[in-house]
């Protein structure tokens, strides 16, 4: 399992974003970069950087920037709240905060029955804020203007008035009714209300000069569909269905105008990307062929901005990019490196203007510790323009990859505090070695063995792609979270960090970390961040070694505790990649591959007798009953039905990987009480292993190694170390480890049990109260971690295309061994 980065959005989230594609007849759209920023060329997105010199006159961006304040009662606790931008023009720009005070005392019966005033608990506001000076112009109190019954769909600010689309719900007719409201923007006073022309609430608009092409998601049938609406330059409309059965059909993330009178709809389907054309003035859809537009970085385009100019751009995670239809290529024309401004920040805004020079990006930043009950999002407006002068200018760049280009919050922090400080390097980001999770083989995947050979898959095309370019001096300097590639764990591809890192206090740090993560006595992979892999259950169950089973113990308590349902839901060849992964120092040294030992037999015996030949489904799982729990939901937290009721779900013992106190909390609870967490099965009695969340990494032909070994220990230091254990992650400093624990013991004894386990558990007289017997038995846990999982996906493929032979009684084990052994030992020798 990997921390992922994902932007999240709700359904009225997404519609609302309608109004940035629909920008050249409301007047946000500017006129065009081309205008001002001329002198910029698009830049390819996979070229490399490393060794770069910085010119004068290379792109850098100044930013004007400032925060909108909040209107709301910040004295009432605050249950949700989201602010966006709603339109802007040359002077001003609108801001829209709406949501919901906290319902105390508001019971199950009164929410069902209706019986309490819900304006009382709804708050929208609309501030109007000068664009120079970042004042606010106005304040408007929309709940002022709508009634309960209403809502907001849509706000734009069009020739300085203020055009709220809402829809209205008859409370005796049960019929949606649209209408608009115009006020103005200096006062805030109603200056019309009339009926909306259309009553749908519109997922996203599109114009396309004198044509209007709205789209609808239509769920009424077995798939998911959409309707098409062409609005024409006579105001009349067509409608067309976009459907396929057996298909559902998920989302539009934008348009493209092919001709004056031609359009490209690409939609998101549950396999692949579907591409058609749209004929505007006939108001038909066909079919084409996807392969003319497989440069589209399609999984990237979230919101796209339109120009006036007629130019589209989108905000990636690297930074803004242009589309260009008449070359097939995305070009990006501001990255994200080339200003002073925290990235991940900027990561997760929208495009608000593009135009006479400077490119607005603006949205809410989250930076708030999950162990705080309240919501702290800000919303940022940074004004870009293009400096005369790059003040980097002689320096050597330093490339630094990151999958997805997402750096954490600190680690941007500490990218700002290399390049500020350094006076000969500077470090640049990239994503140009791209982990599709589009492919065919994960979106059908319905089981957990089907997602990891996926995953597999997509490690060793990554990890082949890597080890490449590192081996020839064309890879980046630095490596980001790359530890699940095995393969490079080896001196041709990475440097061994020790002698950089190796020195640490073990009353500082948890240095058995770094050991275990550790490749033949080399460290390639630093982690920062990581978690706990292994059996979180009752200390009363551990085996022998008091920190993991053997595979003869782990098979008694299978039998007897588990009643025979396994904790992992693989079958056999990926069951035995993953304890083979947990034991592969004993069966890979120094590059000399040996399966014949009595090690690899136990994991194969223990696996052929105890597991099953394949793994349950997902459907399987989730419509299974399990003694009288049916799943509710599955997650941390997971509630169950036992009969009509709702209660938490409790296991004897889970696989987990733990990341944080959450998660550890979580799993507690589930378990009855269980603390402990212990290795998987095998053949020594080992404890669990680690997880790299946040690792990193330097390449071997890396441009200057000591450069790259400073940003390294930058990482490390407390700031850093400290900001990442708030946000429930686990660390390798200890102090910051406990500081971090301390405040989720206050958090999940406090609001934070109700949070996660509901109000019932939370007044449950046999809720457990956590203490720092827990953070003590967290700390030992991860003082009792010796391996890491870096599996190599090259070997473990071939363990699971060879072992089942095995399993499955054609072959007896030596002839399995001699074959695997041979094919994984000449993979190894090829790398050198």
């Amino acid at each position: 399992m990997k921390k992922l980065p994902i932007r999240i959005m709700s359904a009225a989230m997404v519609a609302s974003i309608m109004l940035s594609a629909a920008a050249c007849s409301n007047g946000q759209g500017g006129s065009g970069i081309s205008s001002g920023l001329s002198g910029l060329a698009g830049t390819s997105t996979d070229q490399k950087r490393s060794g770069v010199k910085i010119s004068a006159d290379s792109p850098w961006f100044e930013a004007t920037s400032f925060n909108v304040g909040i209107n709301f009662d910040t004295s009432r606790p605050i249950d949700y709240t989201y602010q966006r931008m709603a339109g802007i023009d040359k002077d001003k720009f609108l801001v829209i905060t709406n949501g919901y005070y906290k319902m105390d005392g508001i019971s199950d019966a009164d929410m069902m029955n209706g019986n309490f005033n819900y304006d009382e608990y709804r708050f929208q506001y609309l501030d109007v804020i000068d664009r120079s000076t970042g004042k606010s112009i106005n304040t408007i109190d929309l709940s002022k203007i709508i009634s309960e019954n209403d809502y907001i769909e849509d706000v734009q600010l069009n020739a300085g008035k203020i055009v709220c689309n809402v829809t209205s719900f008859d409370m005796n007719t049960y019929e949606s009714i649209g209408k608009i409201v115009e006020l103005d923007a200096s006062t805030g006073a109603v200056i019309d209300t009339r009926k909306s022309d259309s009553q749908i609430a519109f997922e996203r608009s599109f114009k396309f000069g004198d044509y209007t092409v709205q789209t609808e998601m239509d769920w009424t049938g077995e798939e998911g569909a959409y309707k098409i609406h062409v609005v024409s330059p006579d105001g009349s409309r067509e409608t067309m269905d976009l459907k396929e059965r057996g298909t559902n059909y998920y989302d539009i993330p934008l348009m493209l105008p092919l001709s004056e009178t031609m359009v490209l709809i690409p939609v998101r389907t549950d396999s692949n990307w579907k591409y058609f054309e749209l004929d505007l003035k006939a108001a038909k859809i066909s079919e084409t062929d996807g392969k003319n537009y497989e440069w589209l970085d399609l999984e990237n385009v979230y919101d796209p901005y339109f120009s006036d100019s007629g130019e589209i751009f989108y905000a990636g995670s690297t930074g803004v990019f242009r589309i260009n239809l008449k070359d097939k290529a995305t070009e990006k024309v501001f990255d994200f490196s080339w200003c002073d401004v925290n990235r991940n920040k900027l990561a997760y805004l929208q495009i608000a203007d593009i135009s006479d020079g400077h490119i607005v990006l603006c949205g809410e930043n989250y930076n708030s510790s999950p162990y705080e009950s309240s919501d702290n999002a800000e919303f940022v407006y940074y004004d870009f323009s293009k400096a005369e002068t790059n003040p980097h200018a002689g320096k050597t760049v330093l490339e630094l990859y990151q999958s997805w280009g997402y750096t954490e919050d600190k680690v941007s922090d500490a990218i700002l505090r290399f390049n500020q400080t350094n006076s000969e390097y500077f470090i640049e980001v990239t994503d140009r070695y791209k982990e599709d999770y589009s492919t065919e083989a994960f979106n059908n995947a319905e089981s957990d063995d089907d997602y990891q050979n996926a995953q597999l898959n997509l490690d060793k095309k990554l990890s082949n792609e890597l080890a490449m370019d590192l081996m020839n001096g064309d890879g980046p300097d630095i490596l980001m979270s790359v530890s699940q590639y095995g393969q490079l764990n080896n001196s041709n591809y990475l440097t061994d960090l020790t002698p950089y890192v190796g020195n640490l206090d073990s009353n500082k740090y948890f240095t058995n970390i770094l050991e275990a993560s550790k490749v033949d006595g080399k460290l390639y992979n630093l982690p920062i961040c990581f978690g706990i892999s292994g059996i979180q259950t009752d200390p009363k169950y551990a085996g022998a070694s008091g920190v993991g089973f053997t595979t003869e113990e782990y098979e008694k308590f299978l039998k007897e505790t588990l009643n025979g349902k396994d904790v992992l839901n693989n079958g056999q060849a990926v069951y035995f990649a993953t304890l083979f992964n947990a034991m592969s120092d004993k069966f890979i040294v120094d590059g000399k591959v040996d399966f014949s030992s009595p090690e690899f037999a136990k994991l194969a015996e223990f696996v052929k007798n105890n597991v099953s030949p394949v793994g349950k489904t997902w459907d399987e799982l989730y419509n299974a009953e399990y003694d009288d729990y049916t799943y509710a939901s599955v997650g941390v937290g997971a509630t169950v039905y036992k009969g009509d009721t709702f209660v938490n779900a409790e296991y004897d013992a889970l696989f987990t990987q733990c990341y944080g106190m959450t998660y550890y909390f979580s799993n507690a609870v589930q378990t009855k009480g269980g603390t402990a967490i212990y290795g998987l099965p095998s053949a020594d009695g080992r404890g669990p292993s680690i997880e790299c969340y946040i690792s990193v990494a330097i390449s071997a032909q890396a441009e200057n190694t000591e450069a790259c070994a400073e940003f390294v220990k930058l990482l490390l230091s407390d700031d850093v170390q400290t900001d990442f254990a708030m946000k429930d992650n686990f660390v390798l400093s200890r102090e910051a480890f406990r500081q971090g624990a301390e405040k989720a013991v206050e958090y999940f004894n406090d609001y934070g049990y109700s949070n996660y386990f509901g109000e019932d558990a939370a007044a449950s007289k046999n809720r457990i109260v956590f203490g720092s017997e827990h953070i003590d038995a967290v700390e030992n846990i991860i003082l009792s971690c010796s391996t890491m999982n870096t599996a190599d996906a090259d070997i473990n493929i071939i363990l699971i295309e060879e072992m089942p032979a095995y399993f499955s009684g054609q072959k007896d084990l030596d002839a399995v061994v001699a074959i695997a052994q041979d094919r994984v030992q000449k993979v190894i020798g090829e790398r050198g």
